[in-house]
């Protein structure tokens, strides 16, 4: 008897080939897929550090505009001995590896005058180990022997100079410590972000500073 064969008998499953092919195409997919979010990933994480190093010099660069632009003329002791020096800079002090800087500022907030100590501080900065330190005093007149508070501002800064305004013109070296500068420019150089200079005034505002501050 002859038979007709179903249409259910006459289906058929995917062959080897047909499997093996689906199989290479998803792996490649898979591939593309994995490279695309490695990508994103990526992408990601360097813009994460891009904004904290962004945040890292507003940080550092706001710091040094509050210290250098409420600079006052107040002598401090040294070692414990009477001094007239207002306003000292010199490379290779206070242990740095570039410029160095030490200065009183006014407005150290003291809500009511609670903490025993007046709003006058004694600040200074410095490059250690390609780090831009702050270096804070509690009181302007340090007993003897007492070291600063030295707390990282900036990383990975290779150099660290200064220069002045004083009297019309631009010195690389500040040989006047009894007085104060007109104004300070600071050069900070960053392995990533090259030469960064910042003008502050400290007495008063002046168009021939502004003017002479770059090179």
């Amino acid at each position: 008897m002859l038979t007709i064969p179903s249409a259910k008998s006459q289906q058929t499953g995917f062959t080897l080939l047909e499997v093996l092919l689906a199989l290479v195409i998803f792996a490649m997919l898979s591939l593309s897929a994995y490279a695309v979010l490695q990508g994103v990933m990526r992408n990601d994480e360097v813009s994460r550090e891009k904004i904290t190093r962004l945040s890292e010099l507003q940080r550092a660069f706001a710091t040094l505009a509050r210290d250098f632009t409420q600079v006052i003329p107040r002598p401090t002791r040294i070692n414990g001995e009477t001094s007239t020096i207002l306003f000292q800079a010199e490379r290779f002090k206070l242990g740095s590896e570039d410029g160095a800087v030490t200065l009183v500022r006014a407005g150290w907030f003291n809500p009511g005058g609670e903490l025993r100590r007046s709003e006058l501080q004694k600040v200074g900065y410095r490059l250690r180990q390609q780090t831009l330190e702050r270096l804070t005093y509690i009181y302007p007149d340090a007993v003897t022997g007492t070291e600063p508070t030295a707390t990282p501002l900036l990383s990975r800064v290779t150099a660290f100079s200064l220069r002045f305004y004083n009297n019309g013109q631009w010195l690389t070296q500040w040989i006047t410590p009894d007085e104060l500068p007109a104004a300070v420019e600071i050069t900070i150089t960053a392995e990533d972000y090259g030469t960064i200079r910042r003008l502050f005034l400290l007495t008063g505002t002046s168009d021939t500073a502004s003017s002479g501050s770059r090179e």
